[in-house]
Parts: structure tokens; sequence; C-alpha cells
């Protein structure tokens, strides 16, 4: 068998082209202008031949029917790319020189100059004639004292003197100052806001017109049991009830070092009259975190955390 695709695919080329220009060649045509088909009969060697529409091929051939009518207009492509710009022309040639333009205003007046240097000085003038006699000075200054002369005899004894007037009151002497220092007892547990008396510190003085210098100290320590428990304590000096002076104290247990305690220390002075008056100390609890930690102040005698206090009589 004959590739018959291939030999189909040739025939439409050259019978068609034949078929549309018959007189070409001294060739008939074998197909009328009306005709839209072209029948070609092809044996098995490849051989082919045209007949007219509506002819039988022999038994060794195979009809082959092809359309020969003008197809449709396909649609317009789309537009080609735009070409690249063309090189710059050349430049063009100098034109004439333009009409002198009109003079321009006065332009402002320049900046002075900096000063020229300082000429050479001129030479010496000649001396003058000599002027008329000056006028007397005024008196020198005195000399110096001569040395100092002998000593001369012992004169009589004076008569006494009059009595002079009486001397200003003195300053009042320290007579009636005094100081006194008391300790802590016991310890004291602060939990809440209300302030407690710290036991041990508290001493009554005798005044006259004074100034009373109060001093205080002491250990405190965060009773929490975990590392970030909190404690704010504040520590007060009371003279006859009112607050003279007081700290604030946060102590906070130290994840690093387990650090939980630390030390009030604080003076201060109060002016008071004549008369008895009784220093105190006290101390509360301002917060905590979690708000069940409290803080333990003051000791015994014999406890590091023992307190003091100290109160000196100033007289005026």
């Amino acid at each position: 068998m004959f590739d018959r695709s291939r030999i189909i695919a040739v025939c439409v080329l050259i019978l068609s082209f034949l078929a549309l220009s018959g007189v070409a060649y001294g060739w008939r045509p074998f197909v009328a202008q009306t005709d839209t088909t072209l029948s070609v009969c092809i044996n098995s060697s490849g051989g082919l031949r045209a007949v007219p529409s509506g002819e039988t091929c022999k038994s060794q051939e195979e009809l082959v029917v092809l359309s020969t009518g003008t197809g449709a207009m396909g649609p317009t492509g789309p537009t080609g790319d735009t070409g690249p710009t063309g090189p710059q022309g050349p430049a063009g040639s100098q034109g004439p020189t333009g009409p002198m333009g009109p003079t321009g205003p006065q332009g402002a007046t320049g900046a002075q100059g900096p000063q020229g240097a300082t000429g050479a000085e001129g030479p010496q003038g000649a001396t003058g004639a000599q002027g008329p006699q000056g006028a007397t000075g005024a008196q020198g200054d005195t000399g110096p004292a001569g040395p100092k002369g002998d000593t001369g005899a012992q004169g009589p004894t004076g008569a006494n003197g009059a009595a002079g007037p009486a001397g200003a009151t003195g300053a009042a002497g320290t007579t009636g100052q005094t100081g006194v220092t008391v300790h802590s007892t016991s310890t004291v547990t602060v939990s809440n806001v209300n302030p407690t008396l710290v036991p041990g510190l508290g001493t009554t003085v005798t005044t006259a017109n004074s100034v009373l210098f109060v001093s205080t100290s002491g250990g405190i320590v965060n009773n929490g049991s975990a590392a970030g428990n909190y404690v704010q304590v504040e520590v007060r000096v009371l003279v006859d009830g009112a607050v003279a002076e007081y700290r604030v104290y946060d102590v906070e247990i130290s994840a690093a070092t387990n650090a939980f305690k630390t030390n009030w220390s604080f003076a201060t002075s109060v002016d008071v009259g004549p008369g008895s008056h009784t220093v105190t100390v006290d101390a509360f609890r301002l917060g905590a975190s979690p708000t069940t930690v409290t803080a333990v102040l003051a000791g015994s005698e014999t406890s590091n955390l023992r307190g003091t206090l100290t109160v000196l009589v100033l007289n005026k």
C-alpha cells in the first residue's frame, strides 16, 4: 500500500495549482469556474490523474475529492512592534549674531576697600626753646621717726579711776543638757496599716527651752517564704504622740542572693518648750505581695535586729 495521506497532500498542492491556472503549460482545464471540488484518481503506485466532476475512477484507482473553494478571510493579525528611534540628525549651523541689547542700569556702589597700611614715621623734629621756670613743688612727706629714746624714771602712782558700767549677761551654760539611749526588748510583727510601737523604743525627757536631737535604727526582716515575696514598711519617730519624722523601706526576697532583710536608720531634730516630752518609735506595713507576707522589726538585747533610740536634749 502507498502512503495515502502523504500522496493526497502533494496532490492537493499540485492539482490545485493546475486546476486554477489551466491555460498554463497548454493544459485543458478539467474543472469549471463554478466547481467547488476537484476529483483525482490515484493508483497503487502513486500515479494520479484529475477527472471531471462526476466521472468514476478505474478499479485499481482510488477517488479523492478535494475542495477548491476560497475559504473565509482570516482575522487581522496584531500590529507589529514599534521600530527603534532613528539616530539624531546633525546639529544645524550657527545662526547670525543678534543685535546688541540696551545698556543695563547702573550697578550698586561696591563695599569700601580695607584701610591702607600706616605710613613710615617722619623724621625727629628740632629741639624747642627751653620753657620758663616752673612753680615751687609741694612740701615733701615727713621723714621716718628717729630711734627710741631711753626710758625715763617712773612717775608717782595716779588716783583710782571711776568704776565702769556693768557688762551684758552671758549666754546660758550647759546645765540641764542631757542624753539617753534605749534598746528594743523584743520583736514586733507588722501585717497591716495599723501602727504598732516597737517594744522598748520609748523614753521621756525633761527640758527647758530646748531642741531634741533624735536618732533611731534597727533591723527589718521579710517574713515571706519564696523568692520575689515583697513587703513595704514605714518606721516613724513620734514626740508627744505627733510624727516628727518617718522613712519607708522596701524588702524583697532576692532569687539571686536569697537576701531578705534590711536596716532602718534616720535622725531628726525637734524644737520643744519646757516640760516633759515622750519620744517613741512605731511601725506598720504599707503593702505586700502576696498580701499574706508580713515583716518583723527589732529584737532583744542579743539580737542582731536590735533597735536603738537615742534622744539628746540641747538647750537654746
